[in-house]
Order: C-alpha cells, then sequence, then structure tokens
C-alpha cells in the first residue's frame, strides 16, 4: 500500500523521474571542412566545431589544407593552389597534389621572356598585363585515406584567347596519387569508415554506445545523434556534409601526445576561421585582363 501511495503522490504532483544522462563517450565527427569534438559524461554533451579538414589513416591523424603558390612577374600573374597533408603528431607536411596547369604556363611564359624578374612579395604588376592564370583548388569531401577535390583554371590573354576549366579527381592521402573511383569503392578501409546502412541513415558503432546519421530530405542536411546500448538517444545537431566520419578517441584513448597535438590543431583552425585553411600571402591588386576575371582569396593559416 505504501508503494502505491508514493505512485499515486508522485504522480498527483505531476513529478518525473530525471532525464538519463549521455553515455560516457569522446569522439571526433569529421564532416566535409568542419570537424566537431563531442564529449559526453553524467554532465551531458559538450561539443566544440572547428573549421578542420581531418583526415586519419594508418593510425596517424592528418590535417588537409591549401597552400597557395605565386609565380608573377610584371606583366604576367600566375597563381595555383597545392593541397598538403599535415601529420598532426609530427607536424611533417608534404604536397599531394598541385595545380601542373598553372605551373607549365608560368614555365612556358618564363622561357619567352627570360629577362621578366619574378615579383616579390611586396610588388604589384604593371597596369596592363599580357596573361592572367588562375587556379583554384577546393576540398570536396574526405573519406578514409582518399580526398576528392575540384580543379578550376581560369586563364585570360590579351589576346582573347581565354580558357576555363573544371576537373575533379580523388587523391590518395598518404601517396599523393590520383586514384580511380574503383579502387576507393574496393578500399575495405573506406567501408570502415563510412559506417555501417544506407543515403538516409548510417551507424558507427563503438563499445557501448554508437552515433547514427539520419538524413532529412527536408532540410538536406544530416542529423547527427548518440545512442547508448538501451537504444536511448541525444540529438548532437545537424551537418550539410554527405560524407561523415568517426575517429573515437576513447576505448582505447589515445596517448597524450596525439591528443595534444589534435587539441592544438582544432585551436589553430579555429583561430585562423574560414571553412579552408590556406597559406598566408599578400594580396595583389585586381588586375583587368580582356575577357578575364582575376580571383583572389583570402590568407588563413601560417602553415605551409
Amino acid at each position: 500500500m505504501r508503494s502505491h501511495l508514493l505512485i499515486a503522490l508522485f504522480g498527483a504532483a505531476g513529478c518525473a523521474l530525471p532525464a538519463p544522462p549521455p553515455p560516457l563517450a569522446e569522439f571526433l565527427v569529421s564532416a566535409g571542412d568542419q570537424t566537431y569534438w563531442v564529449q559526453s559524461d553524467h554532465l551531458g554533451l559538450k561539443i566544440r566545431g572547428s573549421p578542420l579538414i581531418l583526415a586519419r589513416t594508418g593510425g596517424l591523424y592528418y590535417e588537409v589544407y591549401i597552400g597557395e603558390v605565386d609565380r608573377s612577374y610584371p606583366r604576367a600573374l600566375f597563381a595555383a593552389e597545392r593541397l598538403f597533408r599535415r601529420e598532426i603528431s609530427s607536424g611533417d607536411s608534404a604536397v599531394i597534389f598541385e595545380d601542373s596547369a598553372v605551373l607549365a604556363l608560368a614555365s612556358e611564359y618564363q622561357q619567352r621572356n627570360p629577362r621578366q624578374p619574378l615579383l616579390g612579395p611586396n610588388d604589384d604588376p604593371e597596369e596592363s598585363i599580357d596573361i592572367a592564370a588562375v587556379g583554384e583548388t577546393d576540398v570536396l569531401n574526405v573519406l578514409g585515406p582518399y580526398v576528392a577535390l575540384e580543379n578550376r583554371l581560369s586563364v585570360g590573354r590579351a589576346d582573347g584567347e581565354d580558357r576555363e576549366d573544371t576537373t575533379r579527381t580523388v587523391v590518395d592521402i598518404r601517396s599523393g596519387k590520383r586514384v580511380t573511383l574503383e579502387q576507393v569503392l574496393t578500399d575495405t578501409s573506406v567501408h570502415d569508415a563510412a559506417g555501417e546502412g544506407d543515403v538516409a541513415t548510417r551507424r558507427w558503432k563503438h563499445d557501448g554506445y554508437e552515433v547514427v546519421s539520419r538524413y532529412d530530405s527536408t532540410r538536406k542536411s544530416n542529423a547527427l545523434l548518440l545512442r547508448d546500448r538501451r537504444g536511448r538517444e541525444w540529438n548532437l545537431g545537424t551537418i550539410a556534409s554527405s560524407f561523415v566520419q568517426i575517429f573515437w578517441l576513447d576505448k582505447p584513448g589515445v596517448d597524450a601526445k596525439t591528443r595534444t597535438a589534435l587539441s592544438d590543431a582544432f585551436n589553430d583552425a579555429s583561430a585562423y576561421g574560414g571553412a579552408i585553411r590556406q597559406v598566408a600571402r599578400k594580396q595583389r591588386p585586381r588586375t583587368a585582363v580582356p575577357g578575364s576575371s582575376w580571383v583572389t582569396r583570402p590568407p588563413g593559416g601560417p602553415r605551409a
């Protein structure tokens, strides 16, 4: 009778049991040009975001970022972009993709005009120039050891022979070699990184909990959820990218050196801002070439 009375009193008072705490968890969510650091315990969820492009392969974490190469002359502008990978723990960087078309045009120009000096970082071109060749590279997504890129080439000449090209390619982060779509689809590491399921729902299982992604066709985004072993769910938010990877930081936990390096990279990228980190440089003035458009990009982080 006492237990029935207590139930009746609590029910009459409109009281409810407190919501259960989320499971103990710590992981990174890599989603396109953003990375989210998720920590969960009895106090609730803590989530931080950073414009860091992160990859993991062979047990190592890599930051992927873009740097600009300037090969300009008083009467010719050549600006290309290189894609770098930086191993988080050691800080070692390597070029894994560069805009060979713009660099080839710059080399041809230098051979035809051997007396033309390269412009320094504080030098400006002349008002009238013969050619402006600009190559821009964007990271589309990262999955496992592969990064998908889009490269856009714009060439404007004073004689009117302009050129516009857009190409897409996939590069192996480990070697910098270009790979085919078939190689990516048959790589088991890609399957592990992509989780289980289909476009509508995907799951990444872990020890004691899992992360779930559900596609929202109305908002054209993915809702991320944390789910414990009893099926209870906690909302983590929504992301626009369809390419999601989960990097577990617990069970087993990462070593102190890697954790510190990840935290530094995470904070550095947040301080620089922008969706993609780039090497800082002096902006060149926009110089008109008939029939072309000179494009400049904002500076980003100081690493090269």
